[in-house]
């Protein structure tokens, strides 16, 4: 069956073109949902006049997208997104995503099915995806990926550990003994039981001094 698209139809054709199409798909899809009009002998001389007037709406859309993609290209494009210290995310980012932020920067609603992205996105950094706005207008974009929602771990620098900055002492560490503490620790001196000086000795005197 013969129909004339109204709308650009992957992978059928272009606005104002004539395909044939299985006659289900027609009646079932194409038609009730006012993306093509059938052709019929009859009706040949409508189908031009209606060919011409899209092939003029066709013309004007096409250049309204290009003006939409000159708009994205001097645009920042960048999204948040939670990841860990490393930069890893916790997920990917989707077309969904990525349409919504080009329609948050440029003012232009934009559909998330004519966004091509090659690789799942799954790390910060500056990646990139193709935007088929229009089968004449593709246009390669970059986009930002920022992570959010975690402490970056520095490693301490050298000049933090000279500036007195250093790491608290590790548990069961012996700790330093100052030189003079030590010297008086070592001054005293315990003598043995029944030596001079020693327990017994003064415990006979204060005897002594009782009596």
């Amino acid at each position: 069956m013969k129909v004339l698209l109204k709308q650009d139809i992957e992978p059928l054709g272009r606005m104002g073109e004539v395909v044939e199409v299985a006659r289900g798909y027609a009646r079932n899809y194409l038609i009730p949902r006012g993306l093509a009009v059938s052709v019929t002998r009859g009706g040949l001389k409508d189908i031009k006049e209606q060919q011409g007037v899209l092939e003029i709406k066709a013309a004007r859309e096409r250049e309204r997208l290009q003006g939409v993609a000159e708009k994205i290209a001097g645009k920042r494009v960048a999204i948040k997104a939670r990841c860990s210290a490393s930069g890893k995310l916790f997920g990917s980012i989707t077309t969904r995503q990525l349409a919504s932020e080009i329609q948050a920067v440029t003012g232009e609603e934009f559909d998330r099915h004519k966004i091509v992205i090659d690789e799942r996105v799954r790390t910060v950094g500056v990646h990139h995806a193709l935007l088929k706005l229009h089968p004449d207008v593709h246009i390669d974009i970059e986009f930002d990926v920022e992570g959010e929602g975690f402490v970056a771990e520095e490693p301490v620098g050298e000049e933090e550990a000279a500036s007195g900055t250093a790491a608290a002492p590790v548990e069961g560490a012996v700790e330093e003994v100052p030189e003079e503490a030590g010297e008086r620790a070592s001054s005293v001196e315990f003598a043995e039981p029944g030596e001079a000086g020693g327990p017994a000795e003064i415990e006979s005197q204060q005897d002594s001094e009782t009596e």
